[in-house]
């Protein structure tokens, strides 16, 4: 990625000299006496811009941007503020992680006293009988007692409640929703799920565990509250709130999106993904998806906000899945687990099955995403890229996570041109808790190795895997900063040397996602002539940034001009 420089005045004015038709009609907005942080080498910084049919047309001083305005100009004064552009999530999973946009989020929270609190503010909320979805509970932050029924009713006794684990495989369930579910100890249990019970009084304790929770799928009303078109609808709404104004969709329901996009609110550029499985019709999924594009496009061109908004919403990726995670010993790795040397993972594709697929996409002109965590997934990966090289004029091909790498690795990914995706907040919420268990000390300096991806000149993408981790952009981003994880209870920096500075990170979590898209000269920066996404923040950024960032929050969100978040 290139590194942001100051330039001169001369620039200024040249900024200022272009796309002169544009500026021929006085802005619609201008904002001036900003921090502004364009994520653009020619002008990283500048004090203000304007906007005209809802793309930047002038960047540069205040007193420069001002002169441009006309009696129906509408002014901002950013009061010193710092606007950053519009925010790309990478990698996100909007539909499954909709229940903690329409329900509670209890991600990172140690006390379970905030748990109930919010679980308790949502269901007076709430009409009575609606269900409380969500989730993301860690009993292990805090005293490592797995929470009861009791607790849910005590605040929601009218709502029937379920709630989700941090890693999705745990339900915290209410009394009430068990009594809907019909739920009681002579319930068959699904093999590999468990209900947990009081050993003194036989009693379910509310916690559900593997294939136990699918015994709430017939509960009235919950189907309803799963619905996925209202999910969209609120994802997109979290996301504006904490600046997005893209994101790299992978959960593939292009229904829900496109029906959102029809009621006007899709306010979130999605860039979507769509899994293949590894069967013999391989040709016909590819198929399928090419339909799946040409139907979404022939849709989305006719809505008229789109030549107002720029894109919106396109399936432009095959994803792809070769293992499975570090925590579960399910991961591809070279050397033995550390803590389980026995442990003995089958991939999720044969290798040579990973090259044809691989193969298969490239030759129908699609770019491909694989899921590979574990250096050897990593490394099959990258092989089955080098075997069939994508055209000179595709779209990049990308490796989701990449939680262990080799050296030699990070190396083959600038050869191949191989954008790396990875998750911030992975590194931060997870290491002291197993990752240095699995794979031993000497290992860890190829764990979440940004730094060396960047200098290798690597395209690195940030995003936030979300609902595995937090959706909020700005604690992502302050995890590049400092990576501090749980150990033995404290909490601390490790591996300092693979922290990036903020400039950085930003640019991961803004023209890098736009580069693997086709909008890439459209949005992800700052810049004249791309659309005038951007995000004020509550204050302004210091220099050098601190960890501070993550406690920033967002004042408003525009996508092309137009205010699509404000705070209250």
């Amino acid at each position: 990625m290139p590194y942001l420089k100051i330039f001169s005045a001369a620039w200024l004015a040249l900024f200022l000299s272009s796309c002169a038709s544009e500026r021929d009609q006085a802005p619609g907005l201008i904002v001036v006496n900003a921090d502004v942080r364009t994520v653009d080498s020619t002008l990283p910084r500048a004090e203000a811009f304007a906007v005209t049919a809802g793309k930047f047309t002038a960047i540069g001083s205040s007193a420069e941007i001002s002169a441009l305005a006309s009696e129906t100009t509408q002014i901002i004064d950013a009061a010193g503020v710092t606007i950053i552009p519009g925010l790309i999530d990478g990698h996100s999973h909007m539909i499954s992680g909709a229940s903690l946009a329409t329900g509670v989020d209890l991600t990172d929270i140690a006390d379970k006293q905030e748990w109930l609190s919010i679980v308790g503010a949502r269901a007076e909320a709430l009409p009575r009988g609606a269900w409380i979805l969500g989730g993301r509970w860690n009993h292990m932050l805090g005293d490592g007692v797995l929470p009861s029924k009791e607790m849910l009713d005590a605040v929601a006794p009218e709502n029937p409640t379920l709630l989700a684990d941090i890693d999705g495989h745990s339900q915290w369930a209410s009394s009430l929703a068990i009594r809907l579910a019909g739920i009681t100890s002579d319930s068959r249990v699904p093999a590999g799920g468990e209900i947990l019970v009081n050993k003194v009084t036989g009693e379910q304790t509310g916690i559900f565990l593997e294939g136990a929770a699918s015994l709430f799928d017939g509960a009235p009303g919950l189907a309803a509250a799963r619905d996925a078109v209202t999910g969209a609808r609120e994802a997109v709404r979290m996301g504006n709130r904490l600046g997005l104004t893209g994101a790299h969709d992978m959960s593939g329901n292009m229904d829900a999106f496109l029906t959102v996009l029809r009621e006007g609110d899709l306010t979130l550029r999605i860039w979507a993904g769509r899994f293949v499985t590894p069967t013999d019709d391989l040709a016909g999924q590819l198929d399928s998806m090419a339909a799946e594009r040409d139907r979404v496009r022939n849709i989305v061109i006719q809505d008229e906000r789109v030549a107002a908004m720029g894109p919106l919403l396109e399936v432009g990726y095959v994803k792809m899945m070769i293992d499975g995670v570090l925590s579960t010993y399910t991961a591809l790795m070279h050397a033995p687990y550390a803590d389980r040397p026995t442990a003995s993972p089958a991939p999720f594709i044969s290798k040579d099955h990973l090259n044809h697929m691989v193969a298969a996409a490239h030759d129908a002109g699609w770019p491909v995403a694989v899921h590979a965590i574990g250096d050897r997934g990593v490394a099959w990966v990258l092989d089955a890229f080098e075997a069939s090289p994508r055209a000179a004029d595709a779209l990049m091909d990308r490796i989701e996570h990449v939680e262990l790498v080799t050296g030699a690795d990070i190396k083959r990914f600038g050869q191949l041109g191989i954008a790396a995706s990875m998750q911030p907040h992975h590194a931060t919420c997870c290491v002291g808790d197993y990752v240095i268990d699995r794979i031993g000390p000497e290992r860890l300096q190829n764990a979440y190795a940004w730094r060396q991806m960047l200098d290798n000149g690597n395209h690195l993408v940030l995003g936030s895997d979300w609902s595995t981790s937090p959706f909020n952009p700005l604690i992502q981003i302050g995890d590049t900063l400092h990576r501090q994880t749980r150990m033995d209870g404290v909490v601390r920096p490790w591996d300092q040397g693979n922290t990036l500075t903020f400039e950085e990170a930003l640019y991961g979590y803004t023209q890098a996602a736009a580069d693997m898209t086709p909008w890439a000269d459209e949005i992800g920066s700052i810049s004249i002539g791309k659309w005038a996404d951007f995000v004020i923040l509550d204050q302004r950024i210091t220099d050098p940034v601190g960890r501070s960032i993550a406690d920033r929050t967002v004042i408003a969100t525009y996508l092309a001009g137009q205010k699509i978040y404000q705070s209250k």
